[in-house]
């Protein structure tokens, strides 16, 4: 093994070795994140199935908004990497403070969205029982938005820097609080006084006071930071329409991708909600499957990114083709370990979700159908991050609008419901999408390092 290592350039190795120092505590933050989820679905699941659906149901609504955001914010990553790489430091504080203020209007627009329109939604689109149990949950959820995205301005700020263990700690330290409150709050042996707080609701307030816990503890830690302070965060800065334009741009355009990526997942847990209660606990678990190992290409996507935007920054075009290969080959390859693991242990990863019968056959059934997403879906990630690092930041979200809302969601209702496939359909239409989405995205990462090559070799 070694000597193969050492077969590889060492231009790439040094790549290799900065990506994963970069990306595993992006990793472990984002798997932090993730998995107040993940804590949240096993431990309601091996409560009640129809609690597991009803969190679900309250989670998909939330989860757009979410992730869009999250998405809106991304700019502060990409600018604070290209600014430090293009060695000018004076631009980095004005940054941080729009990234901040988009955090508060994203966050505080979206509680009042989901707190006026949630339950209209949900009786819109599911079964009224199903609606009804999902609407407190909903609710609950929407008041941890604003928390959520200041901790998320922050630890992305942080990541540009290059700074991308602190996100880790405090998400982790989050954690802790959340289980240790599951524990409690969803079997009922705490109850908040006037509040059904078992089951659904536990998890909901779970996931509130943690996300709250978090963001204070970033802010207290960012504000502590010597390195940062001659940024002068908190200070006026001179106008700087270029940068904060280029910021809009790149949050515009990730914002876009992961609206219309989560929208269609969301959308097909709907479709799973006019199956079939066990068919929405069957998609749920899959799904929150696939999103905790997501969030290892998810990392190293963030990794890429502040690896790409500093050698866009400081004009390396070779090193800006260097970093993408390295990233792609890394998230492909460990999504292949994923779909060996499934393949080997699917009947246990299923038994760690759920010990209701009904549903176990089920799982394990779906979780081996869903490695033919994996693969592509942790590539596309990694390749539309890379291209909007180098300020490409157009094509990803087409591409994304027609893979996952022009094929992904007609054809997931057409094989699910009218066809009659059940999961199985939704699953087919997740893998045809991101098989679609990977490809092109990586094709045109490659055709601008053969652009780049071709006008630095005529210069």
């Amino acid at each position: 093994m070694k000597t193969l290592i050492y077969r590889i350039e060492p231009q790439t190795r040094a790549a290799f070795a900065a990506l994963y120092r970069l990306s595993w505590p992006v990793i472990m933050s984002r798997l932090g994140f993730m998995l107040m989820g993940l804590m949240d679905t096993l431990v309601v699941g091996h409560y009640s199935s129809a609690e597991l659906g009803y969190h679900s149901l309250a989670w998909a609504p939330t989860s757009i908004f979410l992730v869009t955001s999250i998405g809106l914010l991304v700019g502060v990553q990409v600018k604070t990497a290209q600014f430090v790489g293009a060695g000018e430091p004076e631009r980095i504080g004005a940054t941080f403070q729009r990234a901040v203020v988009y955090a508060i209007i994203l966050g505080v627009g979206s509680m009042v969205a989901l707190t006026l329109g949630g339950s209209w939604m949900l009786n819109a689109v599911v079964r009224p029982e199903l609606a009804a149990g999902a609407t407190g949950p909903l609710l609950i959820f929407a008041l941890s938005m604003p928390f959520y995205m200041v901790a998320v301005a922050v630890s992305e700020f942080l990541e540009g820097l290059g700074r991308t263990r602190p996100g880790m700690v405090f998400t982790w330290a989050g954690n802790v609080v959340n289980v240790a409150l599951l524990f409690v709050l969803v079997p009922g042996v705490v109850t908040i006084p006037g509040i059904d707080s078992d089951g659904a609701m536990g998890a909901a307030i779970s996931t509130l006071v943690a996300r709250m816990l978090v963001t204070v503890g970033l802010l207290i830690y960012l504000f502590r930071l010597k390195q940062v302070k001659s940024f002068r965060l908190l200070g006026r800065h001179a106008p700087d329409p270029q940068g904060a334009r280029e910021q809009r741009q790149v949050g515009y355009a990730a914002g876009a991708s992961y609206f219309i990526e989560v929208a269609a997942f969301a959308g097909m847990t709907v479709f799973a909600g006019r199956i079939s209660e066990t068919a929405v606990a069957v998609w749920a678990i899959v799904l929150n499957f696939a999103s905790v190992v997501f969030m290892v290409p998810m990392g190293l996507a963030i990794g890429c990114s502040v690896l790409v935007g500093g050698a866009y920054g400081a004009g390396d075009p070779a090193g800006i083709a260097r970093m993408g290969r390295v990233s792609f080959i890394s998230a492909g390859g460990f999504m292949l370990a994923v779909c060996l693991t499934v393949l080997i242990g699917a009947q246990a990863i299923a038994a760690g979700y759920t010990s209701d019968p009904a549903l176990l056959g089920g799982v394990q059934g779906a979780l081996l159908l869903a490695c033919l997403f994996f693969v592509p879906d942790g590539v596309q990630v990694v390749g539309a991050q890379a291209l909007r690092a180098r300020h490409d930041v157009l094509i990803a979200p087409v591409l994304h609008y027609i893979a996952y809302g022009l094929i992904m969601l007609p054809m997931g209702y057409w094989l699910s419901l009218h066809v009659g496939l059940g999961v199985p359909g939704l699953i087919y239409a997740c893998a045809l999408a991101s098989w679609l989405s990977a490809v092109l995205l990586v094709s045109r990462f490659l055709w601008l390092d053969r652009r780049a090559r071709a006008i630095t070799a005529e210069t």
